[in-house]
């Protein structure tokens, strides 16, 4: 148990100097009310990638807005955008994304921001998520580290997936 909570901790604390360091939650803020979501919000983290959510009236013009200034800021190594509004895909929302990706504390650590209309439900599953024993904690680490190991892609097996199987809902 000691070690998926050592590796948790250590992403974790990566995660938080890199968020602190590029400043990306103000930063993102001028474009939307922006939420942490995903591994990193439920204390879960086995890989470097942090989930946001920016809540906005105008999601194309508000995620080409920051897309524009987020790369003008030059803190990120590369970064991509998709319009899943015009090339839906399956498991994705209707709206817009980009992703930020730059080598961190040893790792090649991925900011993932969706900029939507809103997020209640998303918000909600948070606040469950938060509140999850450290037994349910625990399983939900093995699972992920066990996808890991096995090479499952994340898309045979999202996050998500684990968590509803965990919590039975």
């Amino acid at each position: 148990m000691w070690y998926y909570l050592y590796v948790e901790n250590q992403l974790k604390n990566s995660a938080e100097d890199l968020l602190t360091s590029t400043n990306i939650i103000e930063i993102l803020s001028k474009f939307g009310e922006v939420h942490i979501v995903g591994s990193y919000a439920f204390d879960l983290m086995t890989e470097p990638d942090i989930d946001l959510v920016v809540i906005t009236s105008s999601p194309q013009k508000s995620s080409e807005d920051a897309l524009e200034y987020v790369s003008k800021q030059h803190l990120f190594q590369k970064i991509e955008y998709g319009d899943f509004r015009k090339f839906p895909r399956e498991n994705r929302p209707p709206f817009f994304i980009f992703n930020m990706r730059t080598p961190w504390d040893g790792k090649f650590f991925e900011i993932e921001a969706w900029f939507v209309p809103e997020a209640k439900g998303k918000l909600d599953f948070v606040e469950i998520m938060k509140n999850i024993s450290n037994e349910q904690k625990q399983k939900i680490l093995e699972l992920k580290i066990k996808r890991q190991k096995e090479g499952i892609n994340k898309s045979k097996l999202s996050s998500f997936e684990i968590y509803q199987q965990v919590l039975k809902i």
